[in-house]
């Protein structure tokens, strides 16, 4: 990936956390600083212009949204007095701005270092009141260690720029790592560390580390900010009614919600605990299958109606969902509770790729082999309309720590799991899966399942 690349991936990752630490629609990151008095020097590499911001955003909000809403003279204001205070700023969208952008809200948090200011993460909702002083607590919190994060990675791309080209016969470089030890003041990013060029062992085992790193991070700063607000201010004293407002403000409305955010981030870390330990279950090959007579047309409304619920409250009217059967289907032989989980798997990953939204389909019928008597499969699809997957990414998608290398993908969380446990349930429960698709037209990911008719008695029976 080029240093560019490079940049506008960490930024998607940083406003993603912003954004999803304290639960509003959007966020942008803004790299550099129009004022000299207090810009960084790092800047002179990346943004050379001292009086115009690069944009690099994420959280559902792209690139070119966020320059013209650099436009704005509220949104200027609001940027150039955070650069100056070094203070998260937040107020209602003036009638201008909520008129042209329906934005209610908006909040500016300045990424400062000792050398200077960096630049700054934007933030967006269409509520009026969604930065409160509770949010703006917790992004004072964290903006330190966004700053520090982003301080260090452009230090190591400008030392990778000035390092002399490698020798073409050794092929395309690999991204340089940070490792423990080594003469650091000699490569010029401190003391105890040092650049080197890793092994692809070394290197999958670091991006390895730094995704599960990433993922686990911003749901426990989450957890931890919102619990400590309501313990600190949100207790209102004995005596108080409903809906007054606590010691610091913070009305039980307010407290609600609040908590709602900490179960879904508990939720969050429960999913990537549970996929971390499949893995260790896969390769160990402890897993344990439960399979018995199962109805894959309930199965499939079943999970397309939890998807849809969750997905509508986030972003109503976006996606549709429908599901198309070949009726009536046989009951295929299955575990009830991992089909649950491939199902799912597929509708996230459907949604979360087809970033404009669209029709999602899930689609069952009797394979070809399905239809011959005493015996076959059942074949499941899940098809989106999203960015779809060029054909030197789609053998890599089944194996684990893969994922999407597409600007349009790099605000997708994840570890890249997913469809590697996917692949191995499928396996575990005799069938297959194929993933079949082309950049910019969509994807359908195709497996199949037994048919509960083509198990063997004595087989069935010993599973039961």
């Amino acid at each position: 990936m080029t240093a560019e690349g490079d940049i506008r991936a960490l930024a998607w990752r940083l406003a993603r956390r912003a954004r999803e630490l304290v639960d509003c629609q959007a966020a942008g990151l803004l790299l550099g600083c129009p004022d000299e008095t207090v810009r960084h020097p790092l800047l002179d590499l990346f943004v050379p212009d001292a009086a115009s911001y690069v944009g690099c955003s994420g959280g559902g909000l792209d690139e070119e949204r966020l320059r013209a809403l650099l436009q704005y003279e509220q949104v200027r204001a609001l940027l150039d007095i955070a650069a100056q205070s070094g203070r998260v700023h937040c107020c209602e969208a003036d009638p201008v701005l909520r008129c042209a952008t329906a934005i209610g809200s908006l909040a500016v948090a300045p990424l400062e270092r000792p050398a200077g200011v960096l630049g700054s993460v934007l933030l967006f909702d269409e509520r009026r009141t969604a930065f409160a002083a509770g949010e703006c607590r917790l992004l004072a919190a964290v903006l330190s260690r966004l700053a520090r994060e982003l301080e260090q990675q452009l230090r190591l791309l400008s030392q990778v720029a000035r390092a002399p080209a490698r020798d073409q016969r050794q092929g395309p470089p690999q991204r340089l790592m940070l490792v423990p030890g080594g003469d650091g003041a000699a490569a010029g990013v401190g003391d105890h560390h040092a650049l080197c060029w890793p092994s692809e062992l070394d290197q999958l085992k670091y991006e390895f580390i730094s995704m599960v790193s990433h993922e686990l991070r911003t749901p426990l700063t989450a957890i931890k900010g919102y619990a400590s607000l309501l313990q600190a201010y949100g207790l209102s004293p004995s005596g108080q009614g409903q809906g007054r407002k606590g010691s610091d403000g913070l009305t039980e409305e307010l407290q609600r919600h609040y908590l709602d955010v900490i179960m879904e981030q508990v939720n969050h870390l429960e999913a990537l605990a549970g996929d971390l330990l499949d893995v260790s279950r896969i390769h160990a090959n402890h897993l344990d299958l439960r399979s018995t007579s199962l109805d894959i047309a309930a199965l499939c409304r079943r999970a397309v109606e939890l998807i849809r619920q969750r997905v509508e409250r986030e972003t109503p009217g976006k996606y549709l969902f429908r599901c198309r059967f070949m009726e009536p289907l046989p009951p295929v032989w299955a575990d009830a509770d991992r089909v649950q989980q491939v199902l799912t798997n597929l509708l996230e990953n459907a949604v979360k790729y087809s970033p404009a939204g669209g029709l999602i389909t899930i689609e069952a019928g009797l394979s070809r082999e399905g239809r011959q008597a005493g015996g076959g499969l059942m074949q499941v699809s899940v098809c989106d309309q999203g960015i779809g997957i060029s054909p030197e990414q789609q053998s890599r998608l089944f194996r684990p720590f893969s994922r999407l290398e597409q600007e349009s993908s790099e605000c997708v969380p994840g570890v890249g799991l997913g469809l590697y446990i996917t692949r191995r349930l499928v396996e575990a429960m005799g069938g297959r899966i194929e993933l079949r698709s082309r950049a910019g037209e969509g994807t359908r990911v195709t497996f199949t399942l037994p048919l509960a008719t083509a198990v063997p008695e004595a087989t069935a029976g010993r599973a039961r």
